[in-house]
């Protein structure tokens, strides 16, 4: 076993990455760069029919985001079955393993059985040690596993843990259609890459003792284990893959930061001293595997939310600039049809939570995007709406300094012209009429932004669509 820390990452290309994924990255990637060791990607692509490269692509793009780089080339499982085929002819040579001809049928039997029997479901080793090899008939192979004592293994987090070898199965390691299985191709690729630490979730732990047989049978060196803890919603309950909020590709659609990210994803079941924020090179110098706690831990969606703002006070303009560039490419948002685009982003960046509110702030002074809903409409007063669009047209027209001052200005008479209407009723028609929005932020800035040119083409569509509404 070498002596160097080595993790690795290991995801499959069946879906996007969730916070659970991203999490055991991020703590197998701290522990090798705190220990001057290696951090390896392994991509688990041996399920033909979910596989997808996009999910490939995707699991790339969010280490990079991230910064969590890996060292030399990422391994491909679906390069390696010949390997794995190898061995587990071996294993059948051995008497290591054996082949099982048990139908579909029989083992959805079994499975009843012992459901109604509040049994645990497993199968019944009807085909151990009969030394079957049928002709032209579909198999699968399994393991064999110990029937009689225990395994205990020492985890990181959970400490002692305990298994009954009488409570596992003799789990399949080869399916019918010729590819292996997880447990087994785990244990194969742990040992062929070095890795001295497997860093994963909680729901892992009922397989490392079926993986330590295996790697006993096979006379290799057992790594340590690290189990972190389940993650849970903020009402207590797990959460679950395709549940939005656990999600990774959710919060590049939100515009979160790769900063806040990782801050919030280090405190999900880590913490040192009363410490809520973490600067990457502050996570490398302090976490330590002894830091883990055992008890699940929440995601506190709007503790993530603050952190971000943090975030995006203390980055630098250009930074943010880069980061939202990233965040349009990401979400498939053009706004080069904005002239003005750095004076508004310049306006609105540090008053933002996210890079969606940079966004769509942005959007407001796209025509493209601007739009006058029927149903919003029909809460305005028509004539109303008409004489104030008309009064406000008129005084910015005649306006030679085009300034906040001198739109408050305006405003203000707004307000002394149509004396009989509460001043935010007001504020609501110019909102709407100039942005086809019912909450924004600063009317008067965002009429400073449009320009005067713009903000009348848009008073005078709006008048057209009154009139003819």
């Amino acid at each position: 076993m070498n002596n160097n820390v080595i993790t690795r990452f290991a995801p499959s290309p069946t879906g996007y990455l969730h916070i659970g994924n991203i999490r055991a990255a991020l703590y197998s990637w701290l522990y090798a760069k705190k220990n001057n060791g290696k951090f390896f990607l392994r991509i688990e692509d041996t399920d033909l029919l979910r596989n997808n490269q996009k999910y490939i692509d995707y699991i790339f793009y969010v280490l990079e985001w991230l910064g969590l780089y890996w060292d030399d080339k990422p391994i491909y499982q679906s390069n390696r079955i010949d390997l794995y085929k190898e061995i587990i002819l071996d294993m059948l040579n051995k008497n290591l393993a054996y082949k099982c001809y048990c139908s579909e049928k029989r083992l959805v039997k079994i499975r009843k059985y012992c459901l109604l029997n509040k049994l645990k479901p497993r199968y019944d080793n009807y085909c151990r040690d009969k030394n079957l090899n049928f002709k032209n008939k579909s198999y699968v192979i399994r393991f064999k596993n110990p029937l009689t004592g225990n395994i205990l293994f020492k985890d990181l987090v959970f400490n002692k843990v305990k298994f009954n070898n009488s409570e596992l199965n003799d789990f399949i390691i080869l399916r019918s259609n010729g590819l292996p299985t997880y447990n087994f191709c785990v244990v194969i690729d742990d040992y062929y890459m070095n890795i001295t630490h497997v860093i994963r979730g909680e729901d892992h732990i009922s397989n490392t003792p079926k993986q330590i047989n295996l790697i006993k049978y096979l006379n290799f060196y057992i790594p340590n284990y690290v189990h972190l803890p389940i993650i849970l919603n903020e009402k207590g309950k797990k959460l679950s893959k395709r549940n939005s909020s656990s999600n990774i590709k959710k919060y590049l659609e939100y515009g979160f930061l790769p900063e806040a990210i990782l801050n919030s994803l280090l405190r999900l079941g880590w913490s040192y001293k009363n410490n809520e924020i973490f600067h990457i090179h502050e996570m490398k110098y302090l976490f330590d595997l002894k830091n883990i706690k055992k008890s699940s831990c929440i995601l506190n969606f709007k503790k993530l939310i603050w952190i971000n703002k943090y975030y995006i006070s203390k980055l630098s303009y250009n930074k943010i600039q880069l980061y939202f560039k990233n965040f349009l490419l990401f979400n498939n948002i053009n706004i080069s049809n904005i002239n003005n685009i750095s004076e508004i982003i310049s306006y609105i960046c540090y008053r933002s939570f996210l890079l969606k509110d940079i966004s769509n702030f942005c959007l407001l002074f796209d025509d493209n995007y601007y739009l006058l809903k029927k149903n919003d409409l029909s809460k305005f007063d028509k004539d109303i709406s008409i004489k104030i669009l008309i009064f406000f047209k008129k005084k910015i027209f005649i306006i030679s300094m085009w300034n906040i001052d001198n739109i408050n200005k305006i405003i203000f008479e707004l307000f002394k012209k149509f004396y009989f209407l509460n001043k935010n009723k007001i504020y609501k028609y110019l909102r709407f009429f100039i942005t086809g929005k019912i909450v924004t932020p600063s009317i008067s800035m965002i009429i400073f932004l449009l320009k005067k040119n713009k903000v009348i083409y848009r008073i005078n569509y709006s008048i057209k669509k009154l009139f003819n509404n």
